[in-house]
């Protein structure tokens, strides 16, 4: 689930099923979604600021509603900066994770019914479609890969280091 980088403040920027979902453009969900997109490292307000899409101002306004009840942790300082991640220990931040991957495995199990769902004659005219034992049809062109699926619930240990 994680996005490259979106442009600030960007109407037409690419929302993750996260925001997707519920539709809301509130700047503390950018964040906390953001934040759980890339639990593994910790970034200065200016970075989360761009990673969520939203303004330095923008932040700095909601940024007390997360940093105080302890959604949001310091975890060291680089120079002059201080760096944050989300507080992966926190009840609430725990079930925000686990509302993420559950929206994440109803699409998935939504992608999967659309590919394999029988295109009327579809089996019959292309040799590459295969009709499977239950009845389900698999193409070389566009399988749904489990195991694809499976590794980006990895755990962040998991993730590669940013080069």
């Amino acid at each position: 689930m994680n996005r490259e980088s979106r442009p600030e403040n960007s109407e037409d920027s690419e929302e993750t099923l996260f925001l997707k979902t519920f539709g809301i453009k509130s700047p503390a969900l950018r964040i906390i979604d953001f934040l759980m997109d890339n639990k593994a490292y910790d970034y200065s307000k200016t970075d989360i600021a761009k990673g969520a899409g939203i303004s330095r101002t923008t932040l700095s306004s909601v940024w007390e509603n997360l940093e105080k009840p302890g959604l949001v942790i310091e975890t060291r300082e680089v120079g002059r900066a201080k760096m944050y991640k989300l507080n992966l220990k926190h009840p609430v931040v725990k079930k925000f994770i686990e509302l993420d991957n559950a929206i994440c495995d109803f699409y998935a199990s939504q992608l999967e019914k659309q590919e394999t769902a029988p295109v009327l004659g579809s089996s019959w005219l292309d040799p590459n479609v295969n009709q499977g034992s239950h009845g389900q049809i698999s193409s070389p062109r566009h399988p749904f890969n489990a195991d694809r699926y499976a590794s980006s619930k990895a755990s962040p240990a998991d993730s590669p280091v940013p080069q």
